[in-house]
């Protein structure tokens, strides 16, 4: 399972870095991606491997090009707020909350492994609160709980009143988990990919899903700022990626299914949605 993860992150990571094409070298691309495995320190030897490859291909300087991945719902606003970047692979909580004020533009979505979207399911401990009602005054603890406008609208699908459950965060899905299986949280809120490897944990038994939400759309490749001007150019070079002859491989090898084209259109009823609409 670990694999898998590393092997997303990696996956994502090209996704964003090979836009550098267009853009001048040394530039900082952040990763955004609030509820994905691992921490930013483990993914970096993944990360740093796809931009060495990249540099290669490129014929750009070693070192040149840096990445960095963020799982941490809060770092990754706070550091996309300062940061500005030209280009950025984002969550869609990520998305919906900074679209106007960083006013992105959206030219790609991503697809791993064959997930085009993606559900998040609520997760107690067998005998507790089998129903979201039943959660209204108890905790629910996850890694993508930074943005309660998104977790009430849009993984809760508006079925509790905002300000009724309390969220707490945690820096991993296997934590918050535990932390039920433990009874130190009442419930926890986790990625489809998560439920579907939940029974290989130990605790498994004890653990049951009350709900699960609507598709999610998958992350978002956005231009922000400068790189709107190459919006064309690196929307071109990312689609099709996957059927080409040098990257139909790599993509294969990192899980990825396909980089398709897309607008903010693509994420209109999704942020309507998130506004409550």
């Amino acid at each position: 399972m670990r694999r898998f993860y590393y092997s997303m992150i990696a996956a994502v990571g090209i996704l964003v870095l090979s836009a550098g094409v267009v853009l001048a070298g040394g530039k900082d691309m952040l990763l955004c991606l609030p509820g994905f495995p691992g921490s930013s320190v483990q993914a970096q030897p993944y990360v740093d491997k796809v931009l060495r490859h990249l540099e290669s291909k490129l014929g750009w300087p070693a070192l040149s090009m840096r990445g960095v991945y963020i799982p941490d719902g809060e770092k990754a606003l706070k550091k996309l707020q300062a940061k500005k970047p030209e280009i950025a692979l984002v969550g869609p909580s990520i998305y919906a909350s900074q679209h106007k004020a960083l006013k992105m533009k959206v030219i790609a979505q991503v697809e791993v492994r064959g997930q085009a979207h993606q559900t998040f399911s609520v997760v107690t401990k067998v005998g507790g609160p089998k129903t979201l009602a039943a959660l209204k005054g108890k905790s629910l603890k996850g890694s993508v709980v930074h943005d309660p406008k998104y977790v009430h609208n849009i993984l809760l699908d508006g079925k509790v009143p905002d300000g009724s459950i309390k969220l707490e965060s945690a820096n991993r899905p296997l934590n918050a988990l535990r932390s039920v299986a433990r009874g130190q949280a009442d419930a926890a809120i986790v990625s489809q990919d998560v439920v579907n490897h939940m029974k290989e944990l130990p605790f498994a038994s004890e653990l049951g899903v009350i709900y699960t939400s609507k598709p999610v759309p998958p992350p978002a490749i956005v231009v922000m700022g400068e790189g709107v001007k190459h919006a064309q150019k690196l929307t071109k070079i990312l689609v099709g990626m996957c059927k080409q002859p040098g990257g139909k491989d790599l993509c294969k090898t990192l899980t990825l299914t396909s980089i398709k084209a897309a607008s903010d259109k693509d994420y209109s009823r999704f942020i309507s949605s998130y506004n409550g609409r």
